[in-house]
């Protein structure tokens, strides 16, 4: 009853980019000269896992790194591998995310042959500074005509992904950047709260003490703006980083604030079905030499129903959904149960809750406590 698998997602990760970014830790690398055998590692891990599809799955995911990268014929490959095990009738979302600089007219038509109906773009900032601040390729007004061209074509779900709380730039106008964004229509906005990640050039200048995060009643200000706008816009904020026009959430996505089971492929790339998670090697070179030797060697950890239940909270909370609290309770041992009940009803009280019938929801305007509140209802070991 507790873990309800309906829907599952198969994630394919593209560990390949021109260049990195600097505030990016995704593992990647930009030495393109193994693409197509890796292409092939990946369709021989398909084999491999082939017992591991037969659940109902209704999302595709191609990320990275740089899935852009990748030939069609490169693309085709993979899906018809994956076709193989999978039926392709009830797939309803193929998202590929993609550079605003690689897109052409040739490769969204392939993509529309392909069967992906779905484009993630990595705008970031239509600010030509920031962006080429962040080591991006792309300017602004590249950014703005690859959502023009994939409109154009057809191709009409169109997330973009954004990053506010960026520091150094103190007079920077989002207000004018998402109204730029708003012109064209974007079925999906994904609004991501820059971090400087350790092992990133960010992360160097961190240590050297030449950048620090913004302050933090400066990103909720952002935040705040980014909400009132999107919102007025029509756009329904789901979960915290996301907003999407009525019925265009990612379905992908939300597998995995639900915790649905999903198969991860590739070099890095994550698998869950509980109560196991389990991980590829971050190793491009293993990666390829595991697969050709027809040995896949996965790290894994089994959850104990306490961490499915903090797992549940953590995620729940961060979307306009909710928790049914009645069924993770069930996880727990009753003296706790007595414990998370009290934390809630204080919660409810200083308005930071809302609860109605078995489910708890942070009230929107709380949204950015969603970790404080998440670790105050923890069950630690």
């Amino acid at each position: 009853m507790l873990v309800k698998i309906v829907l599952s997602g198969i994630y394919i990760h593209i560990p390949f980019c021109t260049k990195a970014c600097h505030y990016c830790d995704f593992h990647f690398s930009t030495n393109l000269s193994n693409k197509s055998t890796l292409t092939n590692a990946i369709c021989e891990e398909i084999k491999l896992r082939k017992k591991e599809f037969s659940g109902a799955f209704n999302s595709i995911y191609f990320g990275g790194g740089t899935p852009s990268l990748l030939t069609l014929a490169e693309l085709e490959k993979i899906m018809n591998q994956i076709f193989i095990y999978v039926d392709s009738s009830q797939i309803q979302e193929v998202t590929i995310e993609v550079n605003p600089e690689d897109i052409t007219v040739e490769l969204l038509r392939g993509y529309q042959k392909l069967g992906i109906n779905r484009l993630s773009i990595g705008v970031q900032s239509l600010d030509d500074k920031i962006l080429s601040w962040m080591n991006r390729n792309h300017s602004s007004e590249k950014a703005i005509k690859a959502i023009n061209q994939a409109q154009k074509l057809g191709i009409e779900n169109i997330s973009v992904d954004f990053i506010y709380g960026v520091p150094n730039f103190p007079n920077r106008n989002i207000s004018n950047e998402l109204y730029q964004l708003l012109n064209n229509s974007p079925f999906h906005i994904s609004c991501y709260h820059f971090t400087i990640e350790e092992k990133t050039y960010f992360g160097w200048l961190k240590k050297q003490e030449k950048l620090a995060e913004l302050n933090d009643l400066k990103s909720e200000e952002e935040f705040k703006l980014i909400t009132q706008t999107l919102e007025q816009k029509g756009y329904d904020h789901y979960e915290i980083s996301n907003f999407s026009l009525s019925g265009k959430a990612s379905k992908h996505n939300t597998n995995y604030w639900k915790k649905q089971q999903y198969v991860g492929l590739g070099p890095s790339a994550h698998s869950y079905t509980y109560p196991i998670r389990k991980w590829n090697i971050s190793n491009n070179a293993a990666y390829i030499k595991q697969m050709q030797q027809g040995k896949l060697n996965q790290e894994k950890e089994k959850l104990s129903k306490t961490d499915h239940f903090n797992e549940l909270i953590m995620l729940g909370l961060r979307t306009k959904e909710g928790v049914n609290i009645e069924e993770a309770l069930l996880l727990i041992e009753t003296n706790q149960q007595d414990q998370i009940k009290l934390k809630i009803q204080e919660f409810i009280e200083d308005k930071l809750l809302a609860k109605e019938g078995p489910i708890i929801s942070l009230r929107k305007e709380k949204w950015l406590l969603s970790e404080y509140v998440s670790r105050e209802l923890f069950i630690l070991n």
